[in-house]
């Protein structure tokens, strides 16, 4: 749970519009009235009725981060392989280098993470029709290829 989300969260629970200022208490509210819609997400999930319970909670709080994962891979993605081009730049190039091994590592990933999504997308809807399949799994391969040395 972001911390923005959680004063949202308590933004919604003393029934107020989001946009709307903050007040002091919103963050631990929000933690409250989120852990409450995760028990609530659990419930239906389960196709139960009723207040729910710690298993509804812990499916609930799963999904939504399943969710959330599934919706941000590619940033999650791009962000871990800057991790790693950061230490990769600090032990060849000190200070200097970490920053620019991070900032590469991050946009080529991204890059190929979208790539990769965009054309897997495009195979699963079959917008290559008339192709064999090993066909277009070859012209993804070699666009994901393309894409990442420009």
């Amino acid at each position: 749970l972001q911390a923005r989300g959680a004063v949202d969260a308590g933004k919604r629970s003393r029934n107020v519009n989001e946009g709307a200022e903050w007040k002091p208490g919103d963050f631990l509210r929000g933690l409250v009235q989120a852990a409450g819609e995760a028990t609530q997400d659990g419930v239906v999930k389960r196709g139960k009725q009723g207040d729910g319970n710690i298993i509804d909670w812990t499916v609930g709080a799963t999904s939504n981060t399943a969710e959330y994962v599934v919706e941000n891979k590619n940033r999650l993605g791009a962000a871990g392989a800057g991790g790693g081009g950061f230490l990769l730049g600090m032990a060849l190039g000190g200070p200097i280098g970490a920053v620019v091994g991070g900032l590469v590592a991050t946009a080529t990933t991204g890059v190929a993470l979208d790539t990769i999504d965009e054309k897997g997308k495009e195979f699963l809807i079959g917008d290559s029709k008339g192709c064999s399949s090993k066909k277009k799994k070859d012209n993804i391969f070699r666009s994901i290829i393309h894409k990442t040395n420009t």
